[in-house]
């Protein structure tokens, strides 16, 4: 069982908001800040009692090292971990954009540098990127310890190189290094998704539009498992997948995507991805973004563009949406399911301003509110 999220899709969001939205001349909403200043980026729950949150703080220089804070009775209340050696990146520059956990002491910020921790977020290592490759742009901290991670050659700011393509790299559990890396090609321009269910992971690598490539890797070695077509396959791209136990694999797929509007379906498998089936998801608003599965298979997923949660409660076939509970419509990402009932979701950037929000829901989606990690 994995709860959490981390950020999955390493392109496809980046592509469909370049595409869909340059120009768009949106203004960033501001607030006073809240002392002490804090401002969340990324969230991830490797168990129900211990949590972590990455964010930003003012520390009066130009580049501020982000701040770790960390919970270990489920949220009730929260403590400042520590503080990496690097600050968040804004696109195209140094830093760290996200936090991953595979247990309640082994962690990881990345993204396009790399740090880990191994004391709960206490102190921070940084970890030169495998094979000397430029930047780390995927991460998976798996529950049985091992890491997998998609490096890139091309230089930080540097866009995709055409002529170079991504690498991936499993570590062994526990470690920062050992690095090896998997026979496994991935062109530089693919939208990569990637999840595990104890020592097993599910691989999916996509063009932009059309079928992806899903392998089953175990131990380290790597299986191909099928193609995966979306509906509409020739007008349709894959979004994100996730996995909430041995065999059960879920795919977001969207079609016919613009100006806000998609057609978003989710691909059901309970044979490891052999063979799926098709659930239309109701409601065009909103790009397809980030796939959330809990354990007991509570389903929610993000939108791009409308900053909406789509949710499907367990044992239910109706899809549910809230569209009243973002006060500034700002991008959500990083959701991830704490338990059968409560998930959480960051709003906003934190390297671009402090105005930054976290929300939870506590009853499976229904409703959102607005918290704070301020410690105790």
């Amino acid at each position: 069982m994995r709860l959490h999220a981390g950020r999955k899709t390493i392109a496809l969001v980046g592509a469909v908001v370049t595409a869909l939205l340059v120009g768009s001349g949106a203004g960033v909403a501001t607030a006073e800040p809240t002392e002490p200043a804090f401002a969340p980026q990324s969230i991830v729950w490797p168990t129900q009692t211990d949590g972590y949150v990455l964010g930003a703080v003012a520390c009066g220089t130009a580049i501020c090292p982000a701040e770790v804070r960390a919970t270990h009775n489920g949220g009730k209340t929260w403590i400042t971990a520590g503080r990496t050696h690097n600050g968040l990146a804004k696109s195209g520059e140094p830093g760290l954009t996200s936090l991953q956990f595979a247990n309640s002491k082994f962690g990881w910020a990345y993204d396009p540098y790399l740090e880990v921790t191994k004391d709960g977020g206490a102190t921070w290592t940084q970890v030169p990127v495998p094979g000397g490759d430029a930047k780390i742009l995927n991460l998976l901290a798996a529950p049985d310890g091992t890491t997998y991670v998609i490096t890139s050659g091309c230089e930080i700011g540097s866009g995709i190189c055409n002529d170079r393509p991504l690498k991936v790299w499993r570590a062994p559990a526990g470690k920062s290094t050992g690095w090896k890396q998997l026979d496994l090609p991935v062109a530089a321009d693919a939208q990569v998704s990637m999840d595990a269910t104890g020592s097993t992971v599910y691989f999916l690598a996509a063009p932009f539009v059309g079928p992806g490539k899903l392998s089953t890797i175990t131990n380290g070695t790597v299986r191909p498992t099928s193609t995966v077509t979306c509906a509409d396959a020739e007008d349709a791209a894959i979004s994100d997948l996730a996995t909430n136990g041995p065999g059960r694999v879920d795919v977001l797929c969207m079609a016919r995507f613009g100006q806000g509007h998609a057609d978003k379906t989710l691909l059901v498998s309970g044979d490891g991805g052999k063979t799926f089936r098709y659930d239309a998801i109701p409601g065009a608003l909103g790009l397809a973004g980030q796939l959330s599965v809990g354990p007991d298979g509570a389903v929610m997923l993000t939108t791009i563009t409308a900053s909406l949660v789509y949710y499907r409660p367990t044992l239910s076939k109706s899809w549910r949406i809230d569209q009243d509970w973002l006060e500034k419509g700002e991008r959500i990402h990083d959701l991830v399911q704490q338990s059968g009932t409560t998930a959480w979701v960051v709003e906003g950037d934190a390297a671009y301003t402090q105005d930054t929000q976290l929300w939870v829901t506590h009853d499976a989606g229904a409703s959102w509110q607005q918290t704070s990690v301020v410690p105790a």
